[in-house]
Order: C-alpha cells, then sequence, then structure tokens
C-alpha cells in the first residue's frame, strides 16, 4: 500500500484498490490469514501559495474569493491602512513593504500564483520585476492595453527575462466583462482555477495554458465602472 499511495503522489491521481490477505493472485500482501479490504487512495496536497500584490478593491475582493478555493493567501501593500485586518477573512496574511514596493517583497515560491493589481504603473512594475523568472506557475497583472504595454516594456528594460514576460497573464483574468471589482475577482480566480487545474491533471506545463491575445480595439479591465476605481 505504501508503494502504491507513493505511486498516487507521483501521478497527482487517486485509486482505489483492492488487498488481498493471501500469498498469490490479485491484490496480495503476502499474507495467509483470508479475507481483503477496499481502499480508497486520494492525494490532498497543501493549498497553493497565492501572493495579492496590491491590497485595494480588485485585492481584497480577489483575497476573499480565493481563501474559499483551496488558496494559501498573501496580501502585499505598502499601505497600512489597506491590510488592516478588518479588511479580510481569517486565513488571509498579509505583508506591509517599503513605499512603492522598494524592498521588503516577499519570496516567490516556485509554482506559486501571483496577482499584480497594485494602485499604478510604477507599484506594478516593481511587483512584477520581482515576480518573473523565479518559477511561479502563474503571473498576471491588471490594466489597460496600454498601461499593460508600458510596465511589460520597462520591466523588459530593466532586466526582467523576456521568455518570463511573455508568459504573464495581462490583462489578467478570464474576458467575461468584468468591470467592477467584484466582477474583476471573479474572471481572475477563473483564470488561476483554470491553469491549477490543467497543471493537476498535467494536460500542461506551469504556462502551457494559452494566454490572450489583447485586441487593439479593447482596453480590457480598466473600463466601466471599473475603470474609475483605484485598485
Amino acid at each position: 500500500m505504501i508503494e502504491d499511495a507513493k505511486e498516487a503522489l507521483r501521478d497527482g491521481h487517486g485509486f482505489e484498490k483492492e488487498y488481498r490477505f493471501t500469498e498469490q493472485g490479485d491484490g496480495a500482501v503476502g499474507m495467509v490469514c483470508g479475507g481483503s479490504v477496499r481502499v480508497l487512495l486520494e492525494v490532498v496536497r497543501p493549498p497553493v501559495p497565492l501572493l495579492i500584490f496590491g491590497g485595494g478593491h480588485v485585492g481584497r475582493e480577489l483575497a476573499r474569493m480565493c481563501v474559499r478555493l483551496d488558496f494559501d493567501v498573501t496580501v502585499v501593500d505598502d499601505r497600512p491602512e489597506y491590510l488592516e485586518p478588518h479588511r479580510f477573512p481569517e486565513g488571509i496574511r498579509t505583508l506591509r513593504v517599503e513605499h512603492d514596493f522598494s524592498a521588503g517583497l516577499p519570496e516567490i515560491p516556485p509554482g506559486a500564483y501571483v496577482a499584480v493589481v497594485t494602485r499604478c504603473h510604477r507599484t506594478d512594475l516593481a511587483a512584477l520585476c520581482h515576480a518573473v523568472g523565479r518559477g511561479a506557475a502563474y503571473v498576471g497583472l491588471i490594466g489597460s492595453r496600454r498601461k499593460i504595454a508600458t510596465v511589460l516594456a520597462r520591466a523588459g528594460q530593466n532586466g526582467a527575462p523576456g521568455e518570463s514576460l511573455a508568459e504573464v497573464r495581462a490583462p489578467i483574468g478570464l474576458p467575461i466583462g468584468a468591470e467592477t471589482p467584484e466582477e474583476i475577482a471573479v474572471s481572475i480566480a477563473a483564470e488561476m482555477i483554470t491553469v491549477r487545474s490543467a497543471n493537476a491533471a498535467g494536460r500542461h506545463g506551469a504556462h502551457d495554458v494559452p494566454a490572450r491575445e489583447v485586441p487593439a480595439d479593447v482596453t480590457p479591465i480598466a473600463r466601466g465602472r471599473g475603470a474609475r476605481r483605484r485598485p
């Protein structure tokens, strides 16, 4: 049974198996007492780390949602008032960093998910440069088409690896016409679940779920009511 459990962990899939307390035959375990037992081996993995850079409207709603979706959530911001405990449910960690995300940024664990939803392009740039190239399974960046292009270009100028920048999901989230912070959070969570499920099923590598191209005539995420709110 131990070897079967190791196999399940390697493959990422659970299964049922019957073990017979006999010396020979299918499922035999080398015993002579007779009888059998059917066992369900289920793979239970720890929650996936999710770092949300920006504790504003979108970051707050995303954190509230993802803590219920089996993510291990940490919200990062440089504004203490946006990290007050009353703004978040239990189970969410907060981390205050230096002004404009200039220092004190957290480690990015391999396989982590990262959402960059800070208040402006400067802090987006600092968070993005810190996040890319560290083996994250998902890095997403909020913003209009123009802001995204600017931030990605400056990240490249600052030395961020081009291959890692090409994997950034920008605009972050699935294209569901989201406008409010709550709707944007739904679109981001849905995209992360899509990537996580594909990775768990072994259908794709960490970045093989296709990112979306931004149509030239579309300004994603930052439109309508959502555009008038700071993240």
